[in-house]
Protein backbone atom coordinates (compact mmCIF):
# COMPACT_ATOMS: atom_id res chain seq x y z
CA UNK A 1 0.00 0.00 0.00
CA UNK A 2 2.95 2.70 0.29
CA UNK A 3 4.60 1.59 -2.39
CA UNK A 4 1.17 2.31 -3.72
CA UNK A 5 1.00 6.00 -2.55
CA UNK A 6 4.72 6.23 -3.64
CA UNK A 7 4.09 5.67 -6.55
CA UNK A 8 1.05 7.74 -7.41
CA UNK A 9 2.72 10.46 -5.54
CA UNK A 10 5.65 10.12 -7.96
CA UNK A 11 3.31 10.13 -10.87
CA UNK A 12 1.29 12.76 -9.95
CA UNK A 13 4.64 15.18 -9.59
CA UNK A 14 5.77 14.21 -13.01
CA UNK A 15 3.11 15.13 -14.79
CA UNK A 16 3.16 18.77 -12.78
CA UNK A 17 6.32 18.71 -14.35
CA UNK A 18 5.67 17.85 -17.99
CA UNK A 19 2.05 20.19 -17.83
CA UNK A 20 4.24 23.24 -16.10
CA UNK A 21 7.35 22.53 -19.18
CA UNK A 22 4.36 22.88 -22.02
CA UNK A 23 3.45 25.82 -19.76
CA UNK A 24 6.70 28.03 -20.42
CA UNK A 25 6.67 27.23 -23.83
CA UNK A 26 5.42 30.37 -25.89
CA UNK A 27 2.66 29.89 -28.38
CA UNK A 28 4.69 31.05 -31.19
CA UNK A 29 7.55 28.11 -30.58
CA UNK A 30 4.46 25.76 -30.22
CA UNK A 31 2.93 26.63 -33.33
CA UNK A 32 6.41 26.33 -35.30
CA UNK A 33 6.59 22.84 -33.61
CA UNK A 34 3.34 22.07 -34.85
CA UNK A 35 4.08 23.24 -38.22
CA UNK A 36 7.27 21.07 -38.34
CA UNK A 37 6.11 17.93 -36.65
CA UNK A 38 2.98 18.30 -39.93
CA UNK A 39 6.03 18.85 -42.90
CA UNK A 40 7.75 15.52 -41.31
CA UNK A 41 5.08 13.78 -41.42
CA UNK A 42 4.64 13.73 -37.32
CA UNK A 43 0.97 15.21 -36.94
CA UNK A 44 -0.80 14.16 -34.29
CA UNK A 45 -3.41 12.60 -36.63
CA UNK A 46 -0.49 10.62 -38.71
CA UNK A 47 1.37 9.41 -35.71
CA UNK A 48 -2.52 8.25 -33.96
CA UNK A 49 -2.33 6.33 -37.03
CA UNK A 50 0.66 4.31 -36.38
CA UNK A 51 -0.09 3.62 -32.91
CA UNK A 52 -3.09 2.13 -33.79
CA UNK A 53 -1.34 0.47 -36.16
CA UNK A 54 0.82 -0.94 -34.13
CA UNK A 55 -1.35 -1.87 -31.15
CA UNK A 56 -3.82 -3.38 -33.24
CA UNK A 57 -1.06 -5.86 -34.93
CA UNK A 58 0.18 -6.33 -31.26
CA UNK A 59 -3.04 -6.86 -30.01
CA UNK A 60 -4.47 -9.42 -32.88
CA UNK A 61 -1.51 -10.95 -32.62
CA UNK A 62 -1.61 -12.19 -28.48
CA UNK A 63 -4.99 -13.04 -29.18
CA UNK A 64 -4.30 -15.08 -31.50
CA UNK A 65 -1.59 -16.58 -29.91
CA UNK A 66 -3.79 -17.10 -26.51
CA UNK A 67 -7.14 -17.60 -28.18
CA UNK A 68 -6.81 -19.31 -31.32
CA UNK A 69 -10.32 -19.86 -31.32
CA UNK A 70 -11.56 -16.69 -30.57
CA UNK A 71 -14.95 -15.04 -32.82
CA UNK A 72 -13.40 -13.19 -35.83
CA UNK A 73 -15.54 -10.24 -34.22
CA UNK A 74 -13.21 -9.98 -31.42
CA UNK A 75 -10.70 -8.49 -34.11
CA UNK A 76 -13.20 -5.69 -35.43
CA UNK A 77 -13.78 -4.46 -31.87
CA UNK A 78 -9.79 -4.16 -30.43
CA UNK A 79 -8.83 -2.00 -34.30
CA UNK A 80 -12.03 0.31 -32.99
CA UNK A 81 -11.30 0.54 -29.47
CA UNK A 82 -7.44 1.05 -30.04
CA UNK A 83 -8.95 3.50 -32.77
CA UNK A 84 -10.99 5.31 -30.27
CA UNK A 85 -8.83 5.43 -27.34
CA UNK A 86 -5.65 6.98 -30.16
CA UNK A 87 -8.22 9.79 -31.08
CA UNK A 88 -8.73 10.16 -27.80
CA UNK A 89 -5.48 10.73 -26.52
CA UNK A 90 -3.74 12.42 -29.55
CA UNK A 91 -6.34 14.53 -31.21
CA UNK A 92 -8.83 15.53 -27.88
CA UNK A 93 -6.22 15.53 -24.87
CA UNK A 94 -2.86 16.67 -26.97
CA UNK A 95 -1.33 13.75 -25.67
CA UNK A 96 1.20 14.10 -28.55
CA UNK A 97 1.74 17.55 -28.31
CA UNK A 98 1.98 16.99 -24.32
CA UNK A 99 5.40 14.75 -25.41
CA UNK A 100 6.59 16.43 -28.13
CA UNK A 101 6.65 20.06 -27.14
CA UNK A 102 9.38 19.71 -24.47
CA UNK A 103 11.36 17.67 -26.76
CA UNK A 104 11.77 19.75 -29.26
CA UNK A 105 11.85 23.25 -27.42
CA UNK A 106 14.84 21.63 -25.07
CA UNK A 107 17.06 21.12 -28.66
CA UNK A 108 15.77 23.68 -31.05
CA UNK A 109 15.61 27.59 -30.90
CA UNK A 110 12.56 29.47 -32.12
CA UNK A 111 14.70 30.57 -34.82
CA UNK A 112 16.45 26.71 -35.81
CA UNK A 113 12.56 25.78 -35.72
CA UNK A 114 11.86 28.39 -39.05
CA UNK A 115 15.20 27.26 -40.25
CA UNK A 116 14.29 23.85 -40.29
CA UNK A 117 10.48 24.74 -42.03
CA UNK A 118 12.74 27.03 -44.47
CA UNK A 119 14.38 24.02 -45.79
CA UNK A 120 11.86 21.32 -45.18
CA UNK A 121 10.24 23.88 -47.92
CA UNK A 122 13.11 23.43 -50.43
CA UNK A 123 12.93 20.30 -53.16
CA UNK A 124 16.31 19.11 -50.76
CA UNK A 125 14.35 19.21 -47.60
CA UNK A 126 11.59 17.38 -49.22
CA UNK A 127 13.77 14.73 -50.17
CA UNK A 128 15.36 14.37 -46.60
CA UNK A 129 11.74 13.82 -45.15
CA UNK A 130 11.12 11.33 -47.65
CA UNK A 131 14.26 9.31 -47.48
CA UNK A 132 15.44 9.36 -44.10
CA UNK A 133 12.43 7.18 -42.82
CA UNK A 134 13.78 4.74 -45.48
CA UNK A 135 17.40 5.30 -44.31
CA UNK A 136 16.50 5.10 -40.50
CA UNK A 137 14.67 1.60 -41.64
CA UNK A 138 17.29 0.31 -43.02
CA UNK A 139 19.63 1.19 -40.63
CA UNK A 140 17.25 -0.39 -38.11
CA UNK A 141 17.25 -4.11 -40.66
CA UNK A 142 21.07 -3.74 -40.76
CA UNK A 143 21.27 -3.87 -37.42
CA UNK A 144 19.37 -6.31 -36.76
CA UNK A 145 21.04 -8.77 -38.92
CA UNK A 146 24.56 -7.66 -37.73
CA UNK A 147 23.30 -8.45 -34.01
CA UNK A 148 21.99 -11.96 -35.48
CA UNK A 149 25.41 -12.46 -36.61
CA UNK A 150 27.35 -11.28 -33.25
CA UNK A 151 24.38 -13.45 -31.50
CA UNK A 152 26.34 -16.97 -31.76
CA UNK A 153 29.56 -15.35 -30.87
CA UNK A 154 28.42 -13.87 -27.58
CA UNK A 155 26.79 -16.74 -26.37
CA UNK A 156 29.64 -18.97 -26.99
CA UNK A 157 32.37 -16.54 -25.48
CA UNK A 158 29.82 -15.95 -22.23
CA UNK A 159 29.68 -19.97 -22.00
CA UNK A 160 33.33 -20.13 -22.35
CA UNK A 161 33.58 -17.67 -19.41
CA UNK A 162 30.98 -19.09 -17.10
CA UNK A 163 33.13 -22.59 -17.42
CA UNK A 164 36.13 -20.84 -16.47
CA UNK A 165 34.69 -19.22 -13.59
CA UNK A 166 32.62 -22.16 -12.61
CA UNK A 167 29.18 -20.85 -13.27
CA UNK A 168 26.89 -23.49 -14.08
Amino acid sequence: MFIKKIITAALLALSFNISAAINDIPASKKLLIDNLLAQTGQSAVAVGRQYSELFTQQMTLILKQSKPDINPKAFDIVEEEIIAIMDEEFLINDAFKTMMYPIYSKHFTEGELRKMIEINNTEFGKKIIRVMPLISKEGMIAGQEFGKKLGPKIQKRIAERFKEEGIK
